[in-house]
């Protein structure tokens, strides 16, 4: 199963792993580092379209985590959200008029009528707390700030959680949901070392090809 890597900032030519997969390079558009503008979501949402078939999708630093919420609005049936991240991501945005990646969690319980729960997942206990089994089909959406600084690092304030503690949750998910797609962003900034990250996305595209595979 090819990843699709939705490339903003030129991080992955750098990392040198786009041969693992296909790309979406949409580093000539403006108006889309944190926060969004109309304009460039619509050409997004024109672009994307093509590639919606990919089911694991690497959507660059944190920056961009409001993918997450343009790529959710073509489901169409009714769905659950799973978050991982060191952030709430549900904050209204500093400026009118225009969304962001810290309020793309809020801004996708508000415009997506097939959403119906969204679940937070910011430390490994939470799992066990505030996750609620269903029937309905899952979305996930990770960003690796949510793990610890041992495992890799990223452009934004990390959680705790260790690589396998992330890695049985998302076998625990396969192996009792029907799962949409994942989504993955918490890339280092182009001008940042970034071999711990390659490595740790090779794992973790590693370990959910098998996950879907056998799903």
């Amino acid at each position: 199963m090819k990843p699709l890597f939705i490339d903003f900032t030129g991080i992955y030519k750098v990392m040198d792993i786009l041969q693992y997969g296909d790309v979406l390079d949409l580093s000539f558009l403006s108006g889309t580092e944190m926060y969004i503008d109309e304009a460039s979501e619509e050409k997004i949402k024109e672009l994307v379209v093509p590639c919606l078939d990919h089911r694991i999708r690497f959507l660059d630093n944190g920056n961009y985590h409001y993918m997450s919420r343009i790529l959710a609005s073509f489901i169409e049936e009714d769905f659950d959200l799973i978050t991982f991240d060191n952030h709430t991501d549900d904050k209204e945005p500093a400026f009118e008029g225009l969304k962001s990646c810290g309020s793309w969690r809020l801004d996708i319980r508000d415009e997506n009528p097939r959403l119906v729960t969204s679940c937070l997942i910011q430390r490994t206990a939470d799992f066990g707390t505030l996750y609620e089994p269903s029937q309905r089909p899952l979305y996930i959406s990770i960003d690796k700030d949510v793990l610890s600084e041992d495992v890799i690092k990223t452009n934004w304030d990390q959680g705790d959680m260790r690589e396998e503690e992330l890695f049985d949750i998302l076998e625990d998910l396969f192996d009792n949901r029907r799962i949409l797609a994942c989504d993955i962003c918490g890339e280092d900034l182009v001008n940042m070392p970034y071999k711990d990250n390659m490595d740790f996305d090779l794992r973790l595209l590693g370990r959910l090809t098998q996950l879907f595979d056998r799903a």
